[in-house]
C-alpha cells in the first residue's frame, strides 16, 4: 500500500468510507483489494470528514485499518477537531426534500431508500417526474411508501422547470436537493440543517459529493478532473462578497456548490424567482442553473454556506462517451450562466469583462485554480477538447433555448 494523490487513481479503485474514531474498538479489520488498482478513501471523525486520501494497492491483497490510520495524514482528533455546533432550533426547521427525475427508476429508488433511513425524519420528500408521467417511476414512489412522500408530474423538459415547479409547490422553511443517481448519507438531514444553524445565517447550504464507485475509466477520469468538489477542502466555508475564495459572486470557480447537494431557506430561492429555465439539464444547455441561483444570492449580498459534513454519493457517468458529455455539458453550462447574468442585468457584461485576469490565470497550463490543472499526462485529449468547445458554445446555445422559450413559454 503506497500513498499517491488524485493522478494516481487507476480503475478499478475501491472506494472506502473509514470511521476513524471507530478503529481499534474490535480489533484489526482486513479490506480486500485484490481486484483493485487504487483505493479512494474518506476518513472521519464522528461522522465529520477530515481527509481524502488516495492509495496505490496494485501490490497487495487486503488492507488493514489499523496500519491505514497509522499512516494518514490527520489534521484534528476526536478532542480538538472543529465542531460543528447547532443552534438549539436547528431541528425544528422543517424541510421538504425533492428529487427531480427522468425514467431512471432504479436510481431513483436507491436515492429514496437512503432517505428513508435518515437519523433526522423531520421532512417532508417531494418527487417531480420529469417527463409526461412515467408509470415506473410512480410505481417507485407507491412501492416504497415513504412517509409524507408527495409525487407530482412535471411534462415541460429541463430540471429547472422541474426545480421551479417544486418550489411552486414546497411550504417548509428549507428545500433540499438530491439527484436520482445519488444516495445521502445517514445523516445528510441533520447535518444540512445544522449548517442553517450557523452563526453566518446562510441563504443557502452545499454539501459535497463523493463517488460511490470508481470501477470504471470514465469514473476515474472523472475524479482525476475534480470531481464535483475540486477546489473546496472538507472544512466549512462562509461564502459571500469578499470572502478570501470568492473573487466575485460572478466567478464560480471554484464552484459555489454542487446542483445534486444543496439546500435553501425556501424565501431565499423565491428572492431570485427561482432558477432560469433556459438553463440546466434537458436543455441545449446542458447546466448551470445552480450557479445562476447561487450568485444572484451572492449579490444580494447574502451567505452561503460550504458544509463538507452533508454528503451524498453520486455514482459517475460509466462510459467514456458519456463523461465526453458530461464535461462539454459543464463547460456550456458555464458560458452560458453568463449569458443569463447579462440577460437578467445587461450592465453586468461590464462586470463579466473585469474578471478575465482571473480566467487567463485559471486557465493557463498547471494551475491549480480550474479544473483543467495539474492533470495526468495521460488524460484524454479529447475529453478537454470537447469542454473547451463547451466554453465557447454554451453562450450561443443559451440565446437559442432563450428564443425556444420566448416562442413557447409555459
Amino acid at each position: 500500500m503506497q500513498r499517491t494523490d488524485r493522478n494516481g487513481l487507476r480503475a478499478p479503485a475501491r472506494v472506502l468510507d473509514l470511521e476513524l474514531a471507530s478503529i481499534g474498538r474490535d480489533g484489526d479489520d482486513s479490506i480486500p483489494v485484490k481486484d483493485y488498482n487504487a483505493m479512494w478513501c474518506l476518513s472521519r471523525i464522528d461522522g465529520v470528514p477530515q481527509e481524502i486520501s488516495f492509495w496505490d494497492v496494485t501490490e497487495d491483497t487486503s488492507v488493514s485499518t489499523r496500519k491505514l490510520r497509522d499512516r494518514l495524514n490527520i489534521r484534528a482528533t476526536a478532542d480538538d477537531r472543529l465542531r460543528p455546533v447547532p443552534q438549539p432550533e436547528a431541528a425544528d426547521l422543517d424541510m421538504t426534500v425533492v428529487i427531480c427525475t427522468r425514467d431512471r427508476p432504479s436510481g431513483l429508488r436507491a436515492t429514496l431508500t437512503s432517505l428513508g433511513r435518515q437519523t433526522d425524519a423531520n421532512f417532508e420528500v417531494l418527487v417531480v417526474d420529469n417527463s409526461q408521467g412515467s408509470t415506473t417511476t410512480a410505481m417507485v414512489v407507491e412501492e416504497l411508501d415513504l412517509a409524507r412522500c408527495e409525487y407530482i408530474v412535471e411534462p415541460r423538459p429541463g430540471l429547472s422547470r422541474a426545480r421551479n415547479r417544486a418550489l411552486g409547490t414546497v411550504r417548509t422553511e428549507l428545500i433540499a436537493w438530491i439527484d436520482d443517481d445519488e444516495v445521502a448519507d445517514a445523516d445528510w438531514v441533520r447535518r444540512l440543517k445544522e449548517g442553517f444553524a450557523h452563526k453566518a445565517k446562510p441563504a443557502a447550504v452545499c454539501g459535497v459529493m463523493f463517488p460511490a464507485e470508481l470501477d470504471f475509466e470514465a469514473q476515474v477520469r472523472f475524479e482525476q478532473y475534480g470531481g464535483f468538489n475540486k477546489g473546496r477542502n472538507l472544512m466549512p466555508e462562509i461564502l459571500q462578497m469578499g470572502a478570501p475564495s470568492v473573487a466575485s459572486p460572478l466567478y464560480p470557480l471554484p464552484a459555489f456548490g454542487p446542483g445534486g447537494n444543496m439546500a435553501f431557506r425556501t424565501e431565499a430561492l423565491h428572492s431570485v424567482n427561482g432558477f432560469d429555465p433556459c438553463l440546466g439539464a434537458g436543455t441545449r444547455t446542458h447546466s448551470g442553473e445552480e450557479t445562476q441561483v447561487l450568485s444572484l444570492l451572492l449579490l444580494s449580498g447574502r451567505a452561503i454556506l460550504h458544509w463538507p459534513s452533508a454528503i451524498t454519493w453520486h455514482t459517475h457517468r460509466r462510459e467514456m462517451t458519456a463523461l465526453q458529455k458530461q464535461l462539454y455539458g459543464y463547460s456550456a453550462g458555464l458560458s452560458a450562466f453568463y449569458a443569463s447574468m447579462i440577460r437578467l442585468r445587461p450592465t453586468i457584461a461590464f462586470d463579466i469583462l473585469r474578471l478575465s485576469p482571473y480566467a487567463f490565470r485559471d486557465l493557463r497550463n498547471g494551475s491549480k485554480s480550474l479544473r483543467v490543472g495539474q492533470l495526468p499526462h495521460d488524460f484524454p485529449a479529447y475529453l478537454l477538447k470537447g469542454a473547451r468547445r463547451g466554453l465557447l458554445e454554451g453562450g450561443f446555445m443559451y440565446i437559442a433555448e432563450a428564443i425556444r422559450d420566448q416562442r413557447h413559454p409555459a
